[in-house]
């Protein structure tokens, strides 16, 4: 029991370096293929810079006083394991798909993902503002600065043995 615990624990966290490794090489990726098509762009902004974001403390608040949806753009994999409290999930590939029609309109949408850099979720809210929703956000710091701040996640259950 204990030494299968273990491995499930290697691999959960094996699997955290190579998401958090091919965030980081797609940003890179992104961020070196910008520079080198254009001069211009690599002294411009792009859309996914501009979306503002907030932090852990003012997402509680806006969680307090239900003024928000809280989504997690991450795969279903990824949210099945843990997410945010409260959170829905839309992954980045449906949001751009147009797949988002269930999201309240009435209510401001944040989205959060696992990079440090909150590059999935600034492209999604980049998406829902080209599709109307105003006002949206993506998480400082993502699930990591949720985590750090003591901020509650759901976890998946430990699966019973057969």
């Amino acid at each position: 029991m204990s030494r299968s615990l273990n491995c499930l624990s290697i691999v959960f966290a094996i699997g955290l370096l190579l998401l958090n490794a091919a965030c980081s090489a797609t940003e890179t990726h992104q961020a070196t293929t910008t520079a080198a098509s254009s001069p211009a762009a690599s002294t411009a902004q792009t859309a996914e810079s501009k979306v503002p974001r907030v932090s852990v403390d003012e997402l509680k608040k806006l969680m307090a006083e239900q003024k928000v949806v809280v989504v997690d753009v991450r795969g279903a994999d990824a949210y099945n394991s843990a997410h945010i409290k409260g959170s829905i999930n839309l992954p980045l590939d449906k949001i751009n798909a147009g797949e988002f029609t269930a999201l309240p309109r009435d209510k401001r949408i944040i989205t959060y993902c696992s990079c440090g850099a909150e590059h999935s979720s600034a492209v999604a809210s980049v998406a829902l503002e080209k599709a109307g929703f105003k006002d949206g956000a993506t998480l400082l710091g993502g699930t990591h600065a949720w985590e750090q701040s003591g901020g509650e996640m759901e976890k998946a259950s430990p699966k019973p043995k057969a």
